[in-house]
């Protein structure tokens, strides 16, 4: 099971700033969950979009 990580999380592990954060997650490139009032993306969905960006490249 993946753990789910906040955005400060997943800004750690991919260099990017808070709106191109949200414009990813709006635009489907990485994928997120919402639990009530806060969203999180998983490990697994992190891994997906890198992986994606290594392909692309």
């Amino acid at each position: 099971m993946s753990k789910l990580l906040t955005e400060s999380e997943v800004r750690k592990l991919i260099p990017i700033g808070h709106s191109k954060y949200y414009e990813l997650i709006g635009s489907g490139e990485l994928r997120s969950v919402k639990i009530g009032r806060r969203r999180f993306v998983t490990e697994r969905a992190v891994a997906d979009y890198i992986s994606g960006l290594d392909q692309a490249a």
